[in-house]
């Protein structure tokens, strides 16, 4: 399919939200999660969950794509019931996956991804830009003007949670999860930490004004945080102070993931690949391909799957 401007642009700003009216709900009865023949290398994919050898990957007009080969080759799905763009996939266990994305749209599988059901939440139309998973049955669902739901059932029910103070209204772009804290990023330079599992946050001091798209903890356990204009800033002492760490490109930074090997790949606007073999102390900017790329993970061969405007690929990063 031919990318439009407005899929490019959405790529480019994955906090932007797109407004538009709420979907018809239906009845909570189990969906059908149907066939459609679509190219994985054919549609904006903006967000994808490795579990062992099957992966899940979502993205544009409500595409899911199952892979069982570790990203090998994929089967390509689409939900019956909604054609909103989905921003995120988790999984809890083989069983258990849950997809969120623009105008509050959710879906759970109990099954594997054979068949979804709509999930009934009180975000409206607000569009949900992350899920993080906290425990074998906890989930944070966040997104735009400072939405943050919290579900202790393995996402068959949601609760809204305030977070900061009841005036908060910037869009939560990454929740991480560390070792005794969750690090909370999004517009507006807006950086927090948790230390009672989400339940509560406190503001940090952010070095940047601008969005922050997403963030890691290094194998060393220092911070990383990413975003606008090659932007990124890495905390040795849990967020207390940032330097800013230089990256020969003013590309958008809007993924990173840790290769076993322990180097750090970050992803972004424009084919941006850059590789970190220092904790993140340091960059080397590779050129991938001419979409953006909005994230990537690791194959059991050493490959690097990406997947952004261009839908998914493999590629091994240079050494």
């Amino acid at each position: 399919m031919t990318t439009t401007p407005l899929l490019t642009a959405a790529l480019a700003a994955l906090a932007t939200v797109i407004a538009a009216p709420a979907a018809v709900r239906a009845e909570p009865a189990p969906l059908v999660i149907s066939d459609v023949p679509i190219r994985a290398d054919r549609v904006l994919i903006l967000a994808a969950h490795a579990r062992g050898p099957k992966v899940i990957a979502v993205g544009e007009r409500g595409t899911v794509l199952v892979s069982t080969n570790d990203g090998a080759d994929w089967k390509s799905l689409r939900s019956q019931k909604t054609t909103r763009t989905l921003t995120s996939v988790v999984a809890l266990d083989e069983k258990v996956w849950i997809g969120a994305g623009h105008g509050g749209a959710m879906l759970r599988s109990g099954d594997g991804g054979r068949t979804a059901r709509m999930i009934e939440t009180d975000a409206g139309s607000d569009s949900f830009l992350g899920l993080t998973v906290l425990g074998p049955t906890t989930l944070l669902a966040y997104g735009a003007f400072g939405l943050m739901l919290r579900s202790e059932d393995a996402g068959l029910t949601w609760k809204r949670q305030a977070v900061l103070d009841e005036e908060f209204d910037r869009h939560i772009n990454r929740v991480i999860v560390g070792k005794d804290m969750l690090l909370l990023v999004g517009e507006s330079g807006t950086l927090a930490r948790s230390t009672d599992g989400g339940l509560s946050w406190r503001r940090l001091p952010s070095p940047y004004e601008g969005s922050f798209f997403g963030a890691a903890f290094t194998p060393e356990g220092a911070i990383l945080v990413f975003g606008m204009r090659g932007n990124i800033y890495r905390s040795a002492d849990r967020g207390s102070s940032w330097t800013r760490i230089e990256l020969a490109t003013r590309r958008p930074v809007f993924g990173a993931t840790t290769l076993r090997d322990g180097r750090i790949a970050i992803t972004g606007g424009q084919g941006l690949l850059a590789i970190s073999a220092d904790d993140g102390r340091s960059f080397r900017v590779q050129h991938a391909i001419a979409g953006s790329i909005a994230g990537a993970f690791e194959r059991s061969d050493g490959e690097l799957v990406l997947y952004g405007e261009h839908g998914v690929y493999a590629l091994r990063p240079g050494t």
